[in-house]
């Protein structure tokens, strides 16, 4: 990521999403504009405000990005069937675009598909979003070895990132509320 973005990266993850909405990105470079767009949109989504983006994608481009960001938003407006078919159509053409693998990954998997969302998610060239939403995946597996080898790998070549402090603690709670959830059958 780079520091032009990072600041509007930060908030988004915060939960910041009225400041990722009014952010200025108007000084952005031309290869930082569409992934700040991105995350505009899917802030807007995050406050329930789907519809507004189905209503106002069609302006944004055609960029396989965008296409994601609609595939979301419907998902989020209930319309699944034409969410997980529009994430297939794009995870055929458009496999190793960053926000493809990670709206669609999170699309897949919210619809019940976990194997088709991991294989887009897992094709990520240092995507720390995509690691997280695969930690999550792991987590919901009940499967922290394959979580914490993920955070691991990530550790690496990510530092001391937000996210990745993120998932390390979801990982903590996860094995924390399994000791206590053991304790208590074998209290009980």
């Amino acid at each position: 990521m780079t520091a032009e973005l990072l600041t509007i990266h930060n908030a988004f993850y915060q939960g910041q999403y009225q400041e990722v909405i009014d952010f200025d990105t108007s000084s952005f470079s031309a290869e930082n504009k569409v992934p700040a767009r991105v995350l505009q949109l899917r802030a807007q989504i995050a406050k329930g405000e789907a519809k507004d983006v189905l209503a106002s994608i069609k302006k944004e481009g055609e960029a396989a990005d965008f296409a994601a960001v609609k595939a979301f938003a419907q998902y989020s407006t209930g319309k699944t069937a034409d969410a997980v078919k529009a994430i297939g159509t794009l995870a055929e053409s458009q496999s190793e675009n960053a926000t493809v693998q990670l709206l669609g990954g999170t699309v897949l998997q919210a619809a019940g598909k976990t194997e088709e969302a991991l294989s887009l998610l897992s094709k990520h060239q240092g995507s720390l979003e995509a690691v997280a939403v695969i930690v999550q995946i792991h987590l919901q597996q009940n499967r922290t070895d394959l979580a914490l080898k993920e955070v691991q790998a990530a550790r690496k070549w990510a530092q001391d990132s937000l996210l990745v402090n993120l998932a390390e603690s979801w990982i903590g709670i996860q094995q924390v509320w399994h000791i206590d959830a053991s304790l208590l059958d074998s209290s009980g």
